[in-house]
């Protein structure tokens, strides 16, 4: 376990996606949307994310594509890529047009809010990697910026590939002290747990800034058999599933259980490996790409569209920690090690992972208990 000393300047490089050109044959996101039953949800709650957006801080955004056409509401960037211009947030390196397709594609491919706006903020260069004072200006961006573009959400497929179990010593943190002021606001940041559970000996924990306590943090899950072995990383570094299965751990997932730290704890699971998307090779592109990375938008969408069903019934947004709730309440019960036939230990433990219907259900329920108390309070 990493010891805090102060809070890390430099992310952990992101991996490339693999690009085509043109769309293959296997349409994972479809397979997302099988597992996690987004179809029923979206139809029988009636909502597509619409009139919400996204802002993605990741490596850009290839804006052109038929999956984002009419709904990149702006966009920003951070680094010095794109000569360094501020307006210019083209995505060269394709990790960030994966994510945002996950959260909203809506042409080729269809992400989990289709019909949600996407902001991207350039914070990771097209080397995939960059600094957390990056990070920091974007999160300000968000801040001054939000309710122009009605953001209400953030989704940080990134990490500084450490190892945590409590987020003390972040308190102060520049990056720490923004998610706050978005969380005070009832703007979620949803974050990725890391890929590192065997590079840190299967360790429990999860990487900056998915440790801190105001997050969402999302580990990662396979959505059904794509047989094995499959090794991740250079030479396998990152851990090799000898079989796989819907709902099965992925080795490379970081996760850390409430009893070991219930305030910090991964909060929920989601599909990660692996995941087809949006590509940068043509505005008709495609992607595939596994990690964390990719659990971490599905929960974002997830969030767009929880808000766009609480806010039709209230014209009020939910606070973040009521977001947890319902996504964990309406989660599948998943544990560490019944099914996992892989290279890394496991912890035994239970955690949940995500199902559409059920999370959107529990938000149903929340609302009815609430008139139900509301009305006996009228009574009264």
């Amino acid at each position: 376990m990493t010891n805090v000393i102060q809070p890390p300047d430099q992310i952990g490089m992101v991996e490339k996606p693999v690009q085509f050109s043109q769309p293959q044959l296997h349409a994972l996101l479809v397979e997302i949307t099988n597992f996690l039953r987004l179809n029923e949800a979206r139809s029988m709650f009636s909502v597509t994310g619409n009139g919400f957006t996204a802002a993605v801080l990741d490596t850009g955004l290839r804006a052109t594509h038929i999956d984002f056409s009419g709904r990149v509401k702006a966009q920003r960037n951070f680094t010095s890529d794109n000569g360094g211009n501020p307006n210019d947030a083209s995505d060269g390196q394709g990790h960030g047009t994966n994510v945002g397709g996950i959260i909203a594609a809506n042409g080729r491919h269809i992400g989990v809010a289709p019909g949600a706006g996407i902001v991207p903020l350039k914070v990771l260069t097209n080397m995939g990697g960059g600094s957390f004072n990056a990070v920091a200006e974007a999160l300000d961006w968000v801040l001054e910026n939000r309710q122009q573009y009605n953001i209400t959400v953030v989704s940080m497929s990134l990490g500084d590939s450490g190892n945590y179990t409590s987020d003390g010593g972040f308190e102060d943190d520049k990056v720490s002290n923004r998610i706050r002021q978005l969380k005070a606001e009832r703007v979620p940041v949803v974050v990725a747990a890391g890929n590192d559970f065997a590079t840190h000996n299967s360790e429990p924990g999860m990487s900056f800034p998915a440790i801190l306590s105001d997050t969402i943090s999302v580990g990662a899950v396979y959505d059904s058999n794509i047989g094995g072995p499959i090794s991740y990383g250079q030479d396998g570094n990152l851990g090799t599933a000898f079989s796989t299965r819907a709902g099965q751990l992925t080795p490379f997932s970081q996760r850390l259980h409430e009893s070991v730290n219930p305030h910090t704890r991964t909060d929920i699971f989601a599909p990660g490996a692996p995941v087809t998307s949006s590509g940068i090779a043509s505005d008709n592109g495609e992607s595939v790409q596994s990690g964390t990375s990719q659990a971490t938008p599905v929960i974002a969408g997830m969030v767009l569209l929880m808000q766009q069903f609480y806010f039709r019934q209230t014209n009020q947004m939910p606070a973040v920690e009521d977001l947890v709730t319902w996504l964990r309440q309406g989660g599948v019960e998943i544990e560490d090690g019944d099914d996992e036939n892989d290279n890394v230990h496991h912890t035994g433990l239970k955690y949940f992972r995500v199902d559409a219907l059920t999370a959107l259900d529990a938000v149903r329920r929340h609302l009815q208990l609430r008139l139900l108390v509301e009305a006996r309070a009228l009574r009264a």
